[in-house]
């Protein structure tokens, strides 16, 4: 079975196809459904590292650690496919205990504030 990201990049693969052919109006039409598509399963597409993942979800790297081989077999983690000893997982997998976008964001403004 195709991932999410295989079918998303397979179909944008096939507009400028469509665009050669005279059909802009249908290839605008499906880049905007796949647009949507990609923004409605972002949590299927990103992949966290471990550590972001441990601060998403408030557990320590050996919690997620166990729950690898099995979420590996699922398409739900991997290692990682430049770093051959780094563990990512999507997501849509890792319990939500601390949201990361506020938890940088925040980190951002300390630092910003501590700058000279």
């Amino acid at each position: 079975m195709k991932t999410l990201e295989q079918v998303l990049i397979d179909a944008r693969g096939e507009l400028p196809v469509l665009r050669k052919h005279g059909q802009s109006t249908l290839a605008d039409a499906i880049e905007h459904l796949l647009d949507d598509v990609a923004e409605a399963g972002a949590p299927f597409l990103e992949w966290l590292s471990e550590g972001e993942s441990c601060i998403r979800s408030d557990h320590a790297a050996e919690w997620l650690r166990r729950r690898f081989p099995q979420w590996e077999r699922q398409g739900l983690a991997r290692w990682h496919p430049r770093r051959a000893n780094a563990r990512q997982y999507l997501k849509v997998v890792v319990p939500l205990a601390r949201n990361l976008d506020a938890v940088r964001a925040d980190a951002a403004r300390e630092a910003g504030r501590l700058a000279p």
